[in-house]
């Protein structure tokens, strides 16, 4: 049996990315696909994207994606899972571009496998 832990981390559709300059932010990856990107380059055993249809951050307005653009405000969420030491060890490497998020620990697991 091994132990997985599942981390979310919440952040707004529009989160910038702080490793880039502006001028290049028009070519470079969206914030999501950058941590998944570097969750894989980790070698974590999964990283999912989900895009909410509708939320709110912080007791704000609520957003609702009904339109072909979201506003940059929407709530948006990662989901990583694997063990505990891997995932720490990933989030201190990464602490830079995690400043402006949530993270938060949902679930402990046991797989069965």
């Amino acid at each position: 049996m091994k132990t997985l832990t599942t981390i979310r981390i919440y952040f707004e559709y529009g989160k910038k990315r702080k490793d880039v300059p502006f001028w290049k932010t028009l070519h470079a990856s969206d914030f999501a696909t950058l941590v998944i990107k570097r969750a894989k380059a980790s070698n974590l055993r999964q990283a999912l994207h989900f895009n909410v249809s509708k939320g709110y951050f912080d007791s704000k307005k609520i957003n609702w994606g009904l339109g072909d653009v979201q506003h940059y405000k929407h709530p948006q969420i990662i989901e990583i899972t694997d063990s505990l030491d891997k995932i720490e060890t990933f989030l201190e490497q990464e602490k830079l571009i995690f400043e402006d998020t949530f993270i938060h620990i949902v679930q402990n697991e046991i797989l069965l496998k």
